[in-house]
């Protein structure tokens, strides 16, 4: 049985290709959509994820995180490119764990150097 890095090793390169080859296909079938794994737009998976493409290997850390649930496994600076994700982005990029986003915050606002935002105004 191949070991655990290898398989996700292996899954994070089967997504890289799917992302990339993507928009030959939808342009080939003409739906726009990743054929049917993830309902976005490949282009919009591009600017959802454009913070994280700076930083080494961030990509691979949140999924990895993702798919073993060990967000100890995220880098500060993964994190500080994971908290400018836009909020609209988290439910198109893990459609099928809406808590995962939530929880990848808390934890990165526990990370060292860096600050959690103000709470927000009361209600009342």
């Amino acid at each position: 049985m191949a070991g655990p890095r290898v398989l996700y090793s292996t899954i994070v390169t089967i997504l890289c290709i799917k992302m990339l080859t993507a928009p030959i296909f939808a342009q080939e079938f003409n739906t726009g959509l990743l054929p049917g794994l993830f309902p976005i737009n490949p282009e919009e998976f591009r600017k959802c994820f454009q913070t994280v493409t700076t930083i080494p290997r961030c990509i691979e850390e949140i999924l990895t995180s993702f798919l073993t649930i060990q967000l100890i496994l995220l880098g500060t600076q993964c994190c500080k490119a994971a908290l400018e994700i836009d909020d609209s982005c988290w439910p198109k990029i893990f459609p099928f764990n809406p808590f995962f986003p939530p929880d990848l915050k808390n934890f990165c606002y526990t990370q060292p150097g860096i600050i959690p935002p103000p709470p927000p105004p009361p209600l009342f």
